[in-house]
């Protein structure tokens, strides 16, 4: 089957609707960690397909689906996107029951209908696509249907990258991007601050050490220490203190405050670069109070990454989606962070791409346009047919 094939002719609309409903309405929360129902759901679909199909769980009832469709020799192509889903939190703040799988006027409602159960049944329908097309890879495609991204992501994609389940020549992320390529994606480091000080009596501050004024002043110069560098996709790096935490009591000179600090980065900053940025505040604060004493902890460490704007797999993307869609592509830069990073770290060069809208994601307003779940499918069927042909 040519790979200029009009594979649209090939898809199901209501066979991926279907699909997605199901997944929809299986809960796959996380936290606190519940995939089991989705993850046999999703193996069940990939089974349907004829795929080779295996769960992977690094601790019981948190599996992760990997399922191959082996060609003759060739590249491996991953195509990752992720099972679990954030909370649906208040019912009350939904208009409709958040597992449900309405559909209404094009959409379908629910949690994971974007982020990111939506790409996920795309490319299980851009797989049924091939297969009713004809098409044979050469080489092999493989969907990483995971666990746990909604929470850093280490006990699905970056499990199986460490126990080298996964290690492809090139890679495809499934997230809610509105059909944009991703091909940069900023890093994220959490920081956890601790200023120790001395408990008085707060009649007295000059018998204590006040730990929340020092942590105040640390605070002040976080953004200070960041590097003055612009990326042209992502922009400048951020920083962010998210809680903090301190004192006992309005009349005792506290002795100790907590301070967590999300830091996000762009290529070219190492792990080394950022944690000297933020010994820099430290370093700036005692320059007021030498008596400043702070523990700094980095909790979290996720790699920024980009691609090259002609790299194959960018092309691919950008060609299938123009040709699905009739429309420019955009190419963008990812903010947030996703389970690319583990991919990349494998060498593969890695995008980031799927149907549904970022800014709806963890919302009580999540849906997804049943059209462009549609194009979605259809775009990845042209985009593993050019890179596995």
């Amino acid at each position: 089957m040519p790979v200029n094939a009009d594979f649209a002719t090939f898809a199901d609309r209501d066979r991926l609707v279907d699909r997605l409903q199901q997944l929809v309405r299986t809960p796959s929360e996380n936290p606190p960690g519940e995939e089991a129902a989705a993850a046999a759901l999703t193996a069940a679909f990939c089974e349907e397909l004829g795929l080779d199909t295996e769960l992977h769980e690094v601790e019981p009832g948190r599996p992760s689906v990997v399922a191959r469709w082996r060609g003759s020799g060739g590249p491996a192509l991953c195509y990752c996107s992720h099972i679990d889903v954030v909370p649906a939190g208040d019912p009350s703040l939904w208009e409709r029951d958040p597992y449900s799988g309405a559909i209404e006027d094009g959409r379908m409602h629910g949690r994971g209908s974007s982020d990111a159960k939506g790409p996920v049944a795309a490319a299980l329908e851009a797989v049924a696509i091939l297969k009713r097309a004809g098409w044979e890879p050469q080489g092999t495609l493989e969907l990483a249907l995971v666990a746990d991204e909604e929470t850093m992501g280490f006990k699905g994609a970056g499990y199986l990258v460490e126990e080298k389940i996964l290690n492809p020549d090139v890679a495809m992320v499934g997230e809610p991007t509105s059909l944009r390529v991703v091909r940069a994606q900023r890093g994220a480091s959490w920081f956890r601050l601790t200023t120790r000080g001395v408990a008085g009596h707060g009649s007295a501050p000059e018998r204590g050490v006040n730990a929340i004024k020092h942590m105040a002043e640390v605070v002040l110069h976080l953004e200070d220490t960041l590097p003055d560098v612009t990326h042209p996709l992502l922009g400048g790096p951020t920083v962010s203190v998210g809680t903090i935490r301190g004192g006992e009591k309005v009349n005792i000179i506290p002795a100790a405050c907590v301070a967590e600090v999300d830091r996000r980065t762009v290529p070219g900053e190492t792990r080394e670069s950022v944690i000297a940025g933020i010994q820099e505040a430290v370093e700036r604060a005692r320059k007021r109070f030498p008596d400043v004493d702070v523990y700094v902890d980095l909790a979290f460490f996720a790699e920024s990454f980009e691609v090259a704007p002609d790299a194959p797999v960018v092309a691919a993307a950008v060609d299938a989606l123009r040709t699905t869609t009739g429309r420019d592509v955009d190419v963008i830069g990812f903010r947030g962070a996703s389970d690319a990073r583990f991919l990349f770290e494998t060498g593969a060069d890695v995008i980031v791409c799927g149907p549904g809208d970022i800014t709806l994601a963890h919302t009580a307003h999540e849906s997804i346009d049943l059209a462009e779940l549609e194009h979605g499918a259809v775009a990845y069927a042209h985009a593993f047919a050019t890179l596995l042909s």
